[in-house]
């Protein structure tokens, strides 16, 4: 989860992550998804390749700060959630913030 979360945030495909290591994206998928074990070694080349260390993409920074919660972890790990964010970031009205969090909130509410 956090190989594909920090692959995403950094605008990475699998295919351009997998050529970076000499793999096929379909390896990067499984490494993603938790059907392969990623190796030490790997996951060093992984984290050069994601500018980033082991300790960050194997949750030990985050232990120590305390465990988020699972529904933010998930959120800020998907594609839909780093757009989302990035959008946000360049929004610089607080009144047209504080109205996309009352339309979301509504939405939410009505079951959308």
């Amino acid at each position: 989860m956090r190989i594909r979360s920090r692959r995403l945030e950094l605008h990475i495909s699998q295919a351009e992550l997998g050529e970076a290591l000499g793999i096929t994206f379909q390896q990067i998928q499984k490494y993603e998804k938790g059907v392969n074990r990623v190796a030490a070694a790997r996951l060093s080349e992984i984290a050069t390749v994601l500018k980033t260390t082991m300790a960050a993409l194997m949750g030990e920074d985050q232990a120590r700060e305390g465990k988020q919660d699972s529904v933010v972890s998930e959120f800020v790990s998907s594609k839909d959630g780093i757009d989302l964010i990035e959008a946000w970031s360049r929004l610089e009205s607080q009144q047209v913030r504080r109205s996309i969090i009352s339309l979301t909130r509504s939405l939410a509410a009505e079951g959308h």
